[in-house]
């Protein structure tokens, strides 16, 4: 036995408000494509009549406001009310018709009406002839159907009275509507007009001159004049207009270069016209991941919306038009490498994450403007296509401590090291290295420390010893180097897993006892690199000084002192032993120094 479904309105409604819609003003989107269908639909006919669609708002003391939605399109006949307006999801335009001709395909966008008003009314005539028809709906899924009187001033076409509810008055309110209106129709080919008795707009009487800058001739004029627009109108700044378009799809408009630098998690909104309808502001699978660094204001006449018609279907047609807009984007970028350097060299400095994150991805692109790119070196920020004019392999460290110690050295050898740690810049020198053979070397402090020119220890043994011991308890020994600069007394060596040691030290102050053993089994696994390296420099006049020095405690301070200063110019983190040292040592010199004052007074 067979059984028909059962639909329950306020269900749909609720489906419609809270999961399919984003916001209850898209009803004004609805009506108005419903008015633009029903309009192509009568012009289709070859009928001869000026097409118009009018949002007249009723307010009147004491009452809710009201709203009459009128266009002269090709209206419906009685059947026509019957099969369409009361069968949830079924659409008046043939599905192949509705893909090609019309906005609306899916049947339901009246219903979104009940999203503001408890009931619809709806008065129509149909072209094909018969007399009008008023049709009324209550959000229980009642309606009534009455046949009208055919009177001579019922002209073909459609009007849809809604009467708003008290918590969604907002809606109907004049500036309200007429914004919602501009926003979803501004491109409509059909003049939109709204009025409340005091107050008038025709609110496509212009159409926004992007639109005409990305099918015109894009001369600098034009430009200009859709910065000025964007900035007058979106209250938005651009560096630069890119025109887009692509067969695929029928795609349409501009990119925006935005003025700020953006982020990959950081998502633009892209507003985006289905045949000159406002679909969304907020589109987001129109655009390559990567070009997060524009806007985009685009018509599209081919694609296919979703339900909701706030997005597209991942189909063959969004994909073409997705690589299209790829290639123009990426056109763009490739051709100021060659016509115009400088805003090149500015638009990396604002984009560089997106840009790199192209480049990573397409070799030609990247042999292209790899050379723009800047990095952080030991030398100062330097672009690559400088810092490879120095010979040599390139050198560079994935981890920020490890480049502060290598810093301080590296230079006085001649050496330039990039700290690669920002995104993407270790993959594009090895990118790079790949591409053209350039040996990479990836160099850490340890490497560095080893290069540096032994001192020969005989007649030093005592030296080391009596410094080891001014440094027990700090799991650090000393060793004496040759090494520029000159002036660089002593310098510290971390290596990673004694920094991962310090960070098990620290963590163990604040674990209970059930992580603390954890933490030692932890511990045990960097058992062998528990001791760093304090080098101090004999080139210095400190370290030559002290090699004479007989005082073990003014020694030992000054060496305690020296392992200090070289943690703090390495930018190593400071524990509670470093802190103590440091305020003992400061408080030891100013006793000495106050002593000495002193003396020298009572000599």
């Amino acid at each position: 036995m067979e059984h028909a479904f059962k639909v329950d309105l306020r269900g749909i409604i609720d489906l419609l408000s809270n999961h399919l819609y984003s916001d209850p003003s898209v009803f004004v989107r609805e009506l108005l494509q419903n008015g633009v269908d029903a309009i192509t639909a009568r012009r289709a006919l070859g009928e001869d009549f000026e097409p118009a669609i009018t949002a007249r708002l009723h307010l009147q003391e004491g009452e809710l406001p009201g709203l009459e939605f009128h266009d002269n399109g090709v209206g419906l006949s009685e059947a026509e009310v019957h099969e369409f307006l009361a069968t949830i999801g079924r659409s008046s335009k043939r599905i192949s018709e509705a893909r090609d001709t019309f906005l609306g395909q899916f049947g339901i966008g009246l219903l979104s009406c009940f999203m503001v008003s408890g009931e619809i009314e709806l008065v129509t005539r149909s072209a094909a002839g018969g007399p009008p028809v008023r049709w009324l709906a209550q959000a229980d899924g009642t309606y009534t159907l009455e046949v009208l009187p055919d009177t001579p001033d019922t002209g073909v076409g459609t009007t849809v009275r809604l009467r708003a509810r008290e918590d969604t008055d907002f809606y109907f309110e004049y500036d309200q509507l007429r914004d919602a209106l501009a926003g979803y129709g501004a491109l409509l080919p059909y003049p939109v007009h709204v009025l409340d008795g005091t107050q008038y707009a025709h609110v496509n009487a212009v159409l926004p001159p992007w639109l005409a800058y990305a099918t015109g001739s894009q001369s600098p004029a034009e430009r200009d004049e859709v910065l000025s627009y964007v900035r007058s109108e979106m209250r938005l700044e651009a560096l630069d207009v890119v025109p887009i378009h692509s067969e695929a799809g029928g795609v349409r408009g501009v990119a925006l270069i935005l003025p700020y630098s953006t982020q990959a998690s950081g998502h633009q909104w892209h507003q985006v016209y289905l045949k000159r309808m406002l679909l969304g502001n907020d589109v987001r699978n129109l655009l390559p991941d990567w070009a997060f660094f524009v806007r985009c204001l685009l018509n599209v006449d081919a694609l296919h919306p979703t339900a909701s018609r706030e997005s597209f279907y991942e189909d063959d047609a969004l994909t073409a038009a997705r690589a299209a807009i790829d290639t123009q984007l990426r056109e763009y970028v490739e051709g100021l490498a060659t016509r115009d350097p400088a805003r090149l060299d500015a638009l990396i400095a604002l984009h560089h994450l997106p840009i790199k994150a192209l480049a990573l991805e397409n070799d030609p692109f990247f042999r292209l403007i790899a050379h723009a790119f800047e990095f952080e070196t030991s030398t100062g920020r330097l672009k690559l296509g400088a810092y490879l004019a120095q010979p040599g392999p390139i050198r560079m460290v994935t981890n920020l401590d490890q480049f502060r110690q290598i810093a301080q050295v590296a230079s006085a050898y001649g050496h330039s090291v990039v700290n690669a740690v920002y995104t993407y810049d270790a993959p594009l020198l090895r990118k790079y290295s790949a591409l053209t053979g350039r040996e990479l070397e990836e160099v850490d402090a340890q490497s560095y420390a080893l290069a540096l020119e032994d001192v020969t220890t005989g007649g030093l043994d005592s030296f080391v010893e009596r410094a080891d011991a001014a440094l027990a308890g700090l799991e650090c020994r000393v060793s004496v180097k040759r090494f520029e600069p000159a002036d660089l007394p002593a310098l510290l060596i971390v290596t990673e897993e004694q920094r991962q040691l310090e960070d098990i030290g620290a963590a163990r102050e604040v674990a209970d006892d059930l992580f603390a053993e954890f933490l030692d089994d932890y511990e045990a696994e960097y058992a062998s690199a528990r001791v760093a390296r304090l080098h101090l420099n004999l080139n210095h006049a400190l370290v030559q000084d002290l090699l004479h020095l007989q005082d073990d405690a003014v020694f030992a301070r000054l060496i305690q002192m020296l392992y200090v200063q070289a943690h703090l110019l390495g930018h190593h983190p400071m524990r509670g032993q470093e802190l103590a040292l440091l305020s003992e040592g400061l408080g030891d010199m100013m006793r000495w120094g106050l002593r000495a004052t002193h003396l020298g007074h009572l000599n």
